[in-house]
């Protein structure tokens, strides 16, 4: 295999980006206070707090490190196990490269899922980084829950793909970085769908170059009308699940 174009200035940064989506989770249940995560500390209060479901990168906190950027905020984020439901890839391609999550209906699978404990302002920062209207729109979601590292809500708000659930071979396709059980097709990573991607879209065979080509032609402003016409592609031939 060829070296690929990630030794480049820039370059492997914005391909890390994508390929490591949905990015590390933290081991326990944590607060995330002035950009890094620490451990959760007893008595935390979250009467005054929203529970939103952070499916994907939103669990991570490299991500809300992104997210809240030069923003004052204090946001505990626990983790649960939540019965007939999963986290798969959704049928549209973010700006930086990634084929981003959405929640879905899975009878069987019992899932792992993180919350993030939000007050207004983090919640409205929240809406505008997943592009609501857009992307996602943002629902209130019935949680059966197994088992859980803090309080449990019965019902939280999650953000599902507008456009659906990407389909493969006509299954959802789980995130192979989420844990699950009881899963009815097999679950991918990131690396994995966007190199199908890659051949379905360009005909070539996995030549790292070739593909690291076409992923960067993908991400930011210039590759705006490339990921389009992916995400269309994608839309198309989506899964989509009644609420």
């Amino acid at each position: 295999m060829r070296q690929g174009l990630g030794g480049q200035p820039g370059q492997a940064d914005a391909l890390a980006r994508a390929l490591e989506y949905p990015y590390p989770a933290y081991p326990d249940a944590y607060l995330f206070r002035d950009g890094r995560p620490e451990p959760l500390p007893f008595g935390v209060g979250f009467a005054s707090l929203t529970p939103v479901i952070a499916v994907g990168s939103n669990r991570a906190p490299a991500q809300l490190a992104r997210k809240f950027d030069r923003m004052a905020v204090s946001i505990p984020v626990t983790r649960l196990i939540a019965r007939d439901l999963d986290v798969v890839h959704a049928a549209h391609m973010a700006g930086y490269g990634a084929v981003p999550a959405t929640l879905a209906p899975s009878p069987g699978t019992e899932v792992e899922l993180w919350i993030t404990w939000l007050d207004e302002a983090a919640l409205h920062r929240m809406d505008e980084t997943e592009a609501v209207g857009v992307n996602y729109g943002r629902h209130d979601q019935d949680l059966d829950i197994v088992a859980a590292d803090g309080p449990a809500p019965r019902t939280a708000l999650v953000y599902r793909a507008l456009r659906g659930c990407l389909s493969f071979d006509g299954a959802m396709v789980p995130l192979s970085a989420i844990p699950a059980t009881g899963r009815s097709a097999p679950a991918l990573s990131q690396r994995d769908v966007l190199q199908r991607l890659h051949r379905e879209d360009a005909g070539e065979d996995a030549d790292e170059e070739a593909f690291e080509r076409w992923l960067l032609g993908h991400i930011g402003p210039v590759g705006l009308l490339r990921r389009r016409r992916l995400t269309a592609r994608l839309a198309a031939g989506a899964i989509r699940e009644s609420s």
